[in-house]
């Protein structure tokens, strides 16, 4: 369930990423790079409440994206060293933007994996992923920051199903982010048990702004594989900030109909203040070809507030190479 240096991994495997053909070249005894990449373009129009802005509002265009991975394993006799670095390439209404997403270097072997630099946060790869089918319905998630910010993580090795991640992060004070939320150190861990029909998923995210703050998110989470063709999703999160509380507790369902998948997720998100929400959101996706597909989305997010999200529709196109 890692979601971690996963072109790094493959190269050294010698494998090739799901739908993506991953160009690998062997550049000396034990080394060896690989490239992959991905182009999207999508639809999508989002309704708010009592909007006073127009975030997210309407793109009437296509709005495309290209991300590319770049990687380099090194094989030792016990372990493996490797390199990877993310760029991206979106195009918008207001324009187009070309940047890194980040970079890693990391150590794999039988003691596990270490990586340090723009990693996943281990809370989000094992809770908030567990009910994300979605490439654009996305319903609401608990606080995951500190997330890539100069992380360091341990993976350990699986032991009869049972697995666990350690997350240290500091927080650049000067990264032209919000600077009331300077972050001093942070700290993430998560396990799961993987007993064959399923696995069952906690973390911990304390968050890591202020020595002296409460803010905390915890989660549970439960996947089921159902005979193969469907996979049930079970969520619940409970985040803590400024002293308010906040559940969020959902379900969802992936079915495989042989050309694709339908998907969907319900969730209720109950604050302490304010009213409860009950979003859902739907989806369904074509492969045309190995690592080429179409997919249609709806979503409705229950928004309440100005400016909340209350509706999306999205239908795009996805391609990896």
């Amino acid at each position: 369930m890692k979601n971690v240096s996963k072109l790094a991994l493959f190269v050294a495997a010698g494998m090739m990423t799901a739908g993506a053909q991953a160009a690998t070249i062997e550049i000396a005894d034990g080394t060896s790079m690989a490239i992959e990449g991905e182009f999207a373009a999508e639809y999508i129009s989002q309704d708010t409440v009592s909007s006073t802005s127009t975030k997210d509002e309407n793109n009437d265009d296509l709005a495309g994206a290209a991300k590319f991975d770049v990687g380099a394993v090194r094989s030792f006799e016990n372990f493996d060293a490797y390199v990877e670095a993310t760029f991206e390439f979106d195009t918008l209404d207001d324009g187009s933007s070309l940047g890194s997403d980040g970079a890693v270097f990391g150590l794999e072997g039988d003691f596990g994996q270490i990586e340090a630099g723009d990693s996943d946060g281990v809370y989000e790869d094992l809770i908030t992923d567990s009910l994300d089918f979605f490439e654009q319905a996305d319903l609401d998630k608990a606080k995951r920051d500190p997330d890539g910010h100069s992380m360091l993580t341990y993976y350990s090795p699986s032991l009869g199903g049972l697995s666990f991640n350690l997350q240290a992060a500091i927080q650049d004070e000067n990264d032209g982010e919000d600077k009331a939320r300077d972050a001093e150190e942070a700290f993430q861990a998560s396990a799961a048990y993987d007993f064959g029909a399923g696995a069952l998923h906690i973390g911990y995210n304390d968050r890591g702004f202020n020595a002296d703050s409460s803010d905390e998110v915890i989660g549970f989470a439960a996947t089921f594989d159902l005979g193969g063709a469907a996979e049930v999703a079970i969520k619940h999160e409970m985040e803590t900030e400024k002293g308010a509380d906040t559940d969020f507790t959902g379900i969802g369902l992936a079915f495989d109909y042989g050309m694709g998948n339908i998907y969907g997720a319900y969730q209720n998100v109950s604050p302490d203040g304010g009213d409860d929400k009950s979003q859902y959101a739907v989806g369904i996706d074509t492969e045309i070809e190995d690592g080429f597909k179409l997919y249609a989305e709806m979503a409705n997010f229950d928004g309440q507030d100005a400016d909340d999200a209350d509706s999306l529709l999205s239908v795009g196109l996805v391609y990896g190479f």
